[in-house]
């Protein structure tokens, strides 16, 4: 009985084993027809992607591109910047915006001590605007880089006039004694004022009529800013 149930045992084994053996192929088979077709997707895939790395790629470059110019444009305008800030730095002494020290020469004037007896006497005994006018003329003519009249800054705008008795410098009154300093070479603004019309005058009006005049050169003139900008105007022609 044992003997014939091992003999009808194995014949199924071998059954069975050979329908494992017979799927195993077959599946085999099946992956092996599959692969082609999996293989041209994986390809494909690969593609796209390295298509999109390489699109990618060219943007990120053109970015870089773009920045490097816009970093270039940026220190071509820093550097313009640069040099505009100080070219307006240099020019803003010149201009009468902004305060200038330096040597130079002081030149002061002073009404007279004596006590004027007829109207006459009180115009000859006083520092008169044209006086100033001359002063500061004959220092622009020696070179002068800067000037003010007791602290006021004289520029081509500047008005230098008499109302009633007082003189006004930038629509400001200044009194006696005035004190008139000028930027620039002390020995040549000394020798421009010496040789000037107004130092002649002031030769004889110092024994005449008692006025104060005084030059004298200095390593620390101070000459400010002007405290207010005047807005120019363009003249217009008058209509007929």
């Amino acid at each position: 009985m044992a003997e014939r149930r091992q003999g009808f045992v194995l014949p199924v084994v071998l059954v069975v084993m050979g329908f494992v053996t017979a799927a195993a192929l077959a599946q085999e088979r099946v992956r092996e027809e599959e692969l082609p077709g999996r293989t041209g997707e994986l390809v494909d895939l690969i593609r796209r992607r390295q298509a999109a790395i390489h699109e990618l790629s060219a943007e990120v470059r053109d970015l870089n591109g773009r920045l490097q110019d816009v970093r270039s444009s940026a220190g071509r305008e820093s550097e313009q910047l640069r040099d505009l800030v100080e070219d307006i730095r240099r020019l803003r002494g010149p201009a009468g915006l902004g305060g200038v020290t330096g040597p130079g020469l002081v030149v002061e004037l002073e009404d007279s001590s004596q006590v004027a007896t007829t109207r006459g006497e009180l115009t000859d005994f006083r520092i008169q605007d044209v006086d100033l006018q001359l002063v500061v003329n004959a220092l622009w003519t020696a070179g002068a880089e800067a000037v003010s009249i007791n602290g006021r800054r004289v520029t081509s705008t500047t008005a230098i006039r008499e109302a009633g008795d007082a003189v006004l410098v930038n629509f400001t009154a200044v009194s006696s004694p005035y004190r008139v300093s000028a930027i620039g070479d002390p020995e040549a603004l000394r020798l421009g004022v010496a040789d000037s019309e107004i130092a002649e005058r002031f030769q004889a009006w110092t024994e005449i009529y008692g006025l104060g005049y005084s030059v004298r050169t200095a390593d620390d003139v101070v000459v400010p800013g002007l405290a207010v900008a005047r807005q120019l105007e363009w003249a217009q022609p008058a209509e007929e």
